[in-house]
């Protein structure tokens, strides 16, 4: 069962791994029928491409990475999405999440799926547990609910689980107009 669950992980990592690719041409191709229009939901999912396409285990396993072995595969998610959140702040700098609410998504995905990344790594590789329990499951869960949300995002830029308005209300920020 464990062989068919590794297999099975890695095909949805690079099914993932797909989806912003498919996010990134669908932006570049809307964003280029339009001449001088914006292109900063086209650099995030770019950004966000890129950066599951260097963490995919069918990547590292076709180029014989061995830099994604179980104990540090989790540091090297976390250090690639935060990098991402970096690189995506500084593409989107001074644009607005009312116009590009798929920013506060993906910005908010990567931060909850690099704090379980790093929960994992301090689990597994620090605290050495090795029994089954619910944070894993949780993981497993949650990691791939955030990865659906910020495609559906990036292909959408809409404000679907209404996370933009939350964000006001917190912010005690009236409603644009």
């Amino acid at each position: 069962m464990a062989e068919f669950h590794k297999y099975v992980s890695a095909y949805l990592a690079t099914f993932i791994m797909w989806g912003f690719l498919m996010a990134f041409l669908y932006n570049m191709v809307s964003k280029s029928i339009v001449p001088n229009g914006d292109k900063t939901l086209m650099w995030i999912s770019l950004t966000m491409f890129l950066s599951y396409l260097a963490s995919d285990p069918l990547t590292s396993a076709t180029f014989q990475i061995e830099s994604m072995s179980y104990a540090t595969a989790y540091v090297v998610w976390t250090v690639l999405d935060l990098t991402c959140i970096g690189a995506i702040l500084l593409i989107s700098k001074g644009k607005s999440i009312d116009s590009y609410p798929a920013k506060l998504y993906v910005l908010l995905g990567l931060l909850i799926n690099s704090s379980l990344f790093i929960s994992m790594y301090i689990d597994i590789n620090i605290l050495e547990n090795t029994e089954e329990w619910w944070l894993w499951g949780f993981y497993t869960v949650t990691v791939n609910i955030m990865d659906a949300m910020m495609l559906i995002a990036l292909f959408s830029n809409k404000d679907f689980l209404g996370l933009v308005k939350l964000y006001r209300r917190i912010r005690g920020q009236a409603e644009p107009a």
